[in-house]
């Protein structure tokens, strides 16, 4: 391949980026093109899905064979089509977000031969100007996208033929996208560059320049060898852990099959099957589940965990059906022996086991550990009970207290999820997707998400005393606890528990209502409580206090809820002598037996309070005295442990388990409210605008980046500058007209103190290479006629 057929080749993919990008953001652009496909190509794409069916498939097939015929449809006839194939199918077009990842074939599957072909040849030359041949593998995904749902860029993935796929490799990298060529040395695993990036276009790009930078380079591929000579340990964490196999499509027929499962890194099973599988895959797989892969008892492909909040339908492009339904998983360990064909072990959780999903219980870990995951993935499965050391020793490390800081839409409040997974988890590579079902299990529990504003307090924050009517009629008050007095009195139980595992106990609020579950669910009119010689019977519970009546007579006496936590948490009754002291005593007794009922030893568990628009209170009132005590060496485990004495009169220390993460917005006018105190005590990560993230579209980058020069460049400066986030593709797609118009003008309008000359002007000068300027009153985008 010669230098100017190179050029050649990459100008064509460049410009087929750019049209590919033109049909996901217009779709009129894409119909234009639909209704021009030459009929050659529309006959051999109705070859092709001739023996095919499937909802979306027949609705590939009718818009084909329609264009065919010569009809020419618009925008508003394609959407008809898909509600025509919608009806009653709404599950199979979930995954199906843009109008091209359904309509893309007649476009991609024939009229990008050439690209195709060019892309093989280049690659070719590649390896063999590297001296590569024989030492690598090559996987790559057309503008098809390897779900076969369309996709907005083409990338080649090049890297050693040791590894199972590019997922688990350190690779040469290249891509064709948004009119850009793309390359570099890339990790998949961490999800970063080994060496910058590269990006060119058709003009600026040089194949010498290229092939220097990746041969100072090729030695990391060569040696990027699976290492299995340590064996390595998965900790469940109360997690459960699965056999999934894939033997339906052991044939060589179905290896296309097999190969999209592991280039998406999915986990499939038919919605049909028996025996309660496909209903447990559907309803029961959770994020973190752990399950191993295998070809029935053909073949082996690694230990992966669940990260997909729900199930999706296989696209039936992929499996010839529409009945196959998935979960995306995260490879964390391929196999180092692929054929299980010496176990023979027939149970259902080993590979010949007759099952397709199947869970190995706690009490057969050991034996699948001996059997299988040892010798077969080098890895031991094991419970997190017994792997406290394991915990501690690897660990992600976190600040105490951090603040994300920076303009609207800039991804604080998505870090701040992402952040408290990893500190929960203690899994600093984790997905967002797997971080925000950890954010969902866990919030209200070992998470609290709060957001602050002028009125709240410090009785919201920690504590307060609220005016009551007891039953008596008489005036009095009681503690309320705030949200971060709760947070930290679980943190602080959590460290103690572990410390001290005789005195471990269930909460006080589930055992007591196990002691009045005959009144709430049995339909019972009193629960006996039985003294040394006689008894007592509680009749009815509030929110505050019990009623109970004693062996003789119906006098109606009651006992505090509170006096009983407190008791109940003390492990002993030092609050009440004399009087009430023989009624709270066996109560007291009860609780406790229930409490010690099958506790299992609790492990160091980290918490997290995220507090978004953290600087929009009056930050003294509502920390108080908390200020210091959030202090690292002022916590429970610190070197100089200080303790608050609350209004209540309880002492209160800040346990060291706990995370502050608060949140920031730099162009609020609150930020000058922001306690000096409170800014010495926290460390402040910076979050402004990005115009590229790997793996994630930023539309109109380069508009945004303008846009945002000519605001610094106003005086206004960075922290009144527009978030990527804005930018980004929401669940009804991108428009841009509707994001000026609906959130960067509002919002610039705010920064410049509605002064609309100014926001016209800096608009205008944003927008002049698009075709668009700012007019008419409210301002609004509108074309600029030429």
């Amino acid at each position: 391949m010669e230098i100017e057929e190179i050029k050649k080749g990459i100008l064509l993919l460049i410009q087929t980026s750019l049209d590919v990008q033109g049909y996901y953001e217009d779709d009129q652009s894409m119909v234009e093109a639909l209704n021009l496909v030459p009929k050659e190509q529309l006959e051999q794409c109705l070859e092709f899905y001739s023996n095919r069916n499937g909802v979306i498939i027949d609705l590939r097939k009718e818009l084909i064979q329609s264009l065919y015929k010569g009809k020419r449809y618009t925008v508003s006839g394609l959407n008809d089509l898909i509600d025509k194939h919608k009806k009653d199918n709404e599950n199979r077009f979930k995954s199906y977000t843009k109008l091209f990842s359904i309509f893309y074939p007649p476009l991609t599957f024939y009229g990008h031969n050439k690209q195709r072909e060019f892309v093989a040849m280049f690659v070719d030359k590649l390896i063999e100007d590297l001296e590569l041949i024989d030492k690598v593998k090559i996987t790559s995904s057309d503008f098809q996208g390897p779900r076969q749902q369309g996709s907005d860029r083409y990338w080649v993935a090049i890297y050693n033929k040791t590894q199972e796929n590019q997922s688990s490799s350190l690779q040469i990298f290249i891509e064709f996208h948004h009119g850009k060529i793309n390359y570099g040395v890339y990790r998949h695993t961490d999800k970063s560059y080994v060496k910058p990036k590269q990006q060119f276009n058709s003009a600026t790009f040089d194949y010498a320049e290229m092939l220097n930078y990746f041969r100072s380079e090729k030695q990391l591929i060569i040696n990027d060898i699976p290492d299995y000579s340590n064996a390595k340990q998965i900790v469940l964490g109360g997690k459960r852990v699965y056999k999934m196999s894939h033997g339906t499509f052991k044939a060589k027929k179905y290896k296309p099959i097999i190969e999209a499962f592991k280039d998406n890194n999915w986990i499939a099973i038919h919605e049909n099957t028996k025996k309660g599988q496909s209903e447990h895959f559907k309803n029961r797989l959770e994020f973190g589940d752990i399950v191993y892969i295998t070809i029935g008892s053909n073949e082996l492909i690694g230990i992966a965990r669940v990260v997909s909040r729900e199930y999706n339908y296989v696209p039936s492009d992929i499996v010839n059906s529409d009945e196959w339904i998935f979960h995306e998983v995260e490879i964390i360990q391929l196999a180092v022996r692929k054929s299980p064909k010496d176990l023979k072990d027939s149970r259902n959780f080993f590979p010949s086991g007759n099952s397709t999903l199947a869970e190995i219980k706690p009490e057969d870990l050991e034996i699948a550990n001996k059997l299988l995951f040892k010798p077969y993935f080098n890895t031991e499965i094991i419970l997190e009970d017994e792997t406290k050391q394991v915990v501690e020793n690897v660990s992600y490390k976190a600040p105490l207290n951090q603040i994300f800081y920076g303009p609207p839409g800039t991804g604080k409040t998505y870090n701040t999820i992402l952040e408290a997974a990893k500190i929960i988890t203690q899994d600093e590579t984790i997905s967002y997707e797997a971080a925000l079902g950890i954010f969902n299990k866990h919030l209200g529990g070992r998470i609290e998400f709060i957001t602050f504003h002028q009125n709240y307090s410090y009785e919201d924050f920690i504590q307060g005393l609220r005016p009551d009517t007891e039953l008596s009629g008489e005036l009095s008050f009681f503690k309320s606890d705030g949200v971060f007095k709760k947070i930290a009195d679980k943190a602080l139980k959590n460290l103690k528990d572990a410390e001290n595992p005789n005195s471990v106990k269930k909460e006080f609020t589930d055992v007591f209502s196990e002691l009045i579950k005959p009144l709430n669910e049995l339909d019972i009119g009193e629960v006996e409580i039985k003294m040394k010689q006689t008894s007592f019977y509680i009749t009815e519970v509030g929110e505050k206090s019990i009623e109970f009546r004693k062996n003789q007579g119906d006098s109606k006496h009651t006992l505090s809820i509170a006096t009983l936590k407190k008791m109940y948490d003390k492990g002993a009754n030092d609050i009440i002598l004399g009087g009430l002291q023989p009624y709270y005593n066996p109560i007291l007794k009860q609780l406790l037996e229930l409490g010690k009922r099958n506790v299992e030893q609790v492990q160091k568990q980290n918490y997290v309070i995220i507090i978004d628009e953290i600087n929009r209170a009056n930050i003294s009132r509502v920390f108080g005295e908390l200020i210091t005590l959030i202090e690292k060496d002022k916590r429970s485990h610190g070197k100089i442990p200080l303790t608050a004495t609350l209004p209540s009169g309880e002492p209160f220390i800040v346990p060291s388990n706990l995370y502050i993460i608060g949140t920031m917005n730099t162009a609020d006018k609150s930020i000058a409210l922001l306690d000096i105190a409170l800014r010495r005590r926290f460390e402040f990560k910076a979050m402004y605008p990005k115009y590229e993230i790997q793996n994630i579209i930023i539309h109109k980058a380069a508009f945004l980046q303008k846009l945002n020069m000519l605001i610094v460049n106003s005086g206004k400066g960075h922290d009144f500058t527009i978030g990527h986030s804005y930018f980004m593709d929401e669940d009804i797609g991108f428009n841009f007209e509707n994001t000026i118009n609906n959130k960067v003008i509002p919002l610039l309008l705010e920064y410049y103190m509605n002064d609309e000359v100014e926001v016209t002007k800096i608009l205008n000068e944003a927008l002049k290479e698009d075709n668009y300027k700012i007019g008419n009153w409210p301002l609004e985008i509108i074309d600029n006629g030429n």
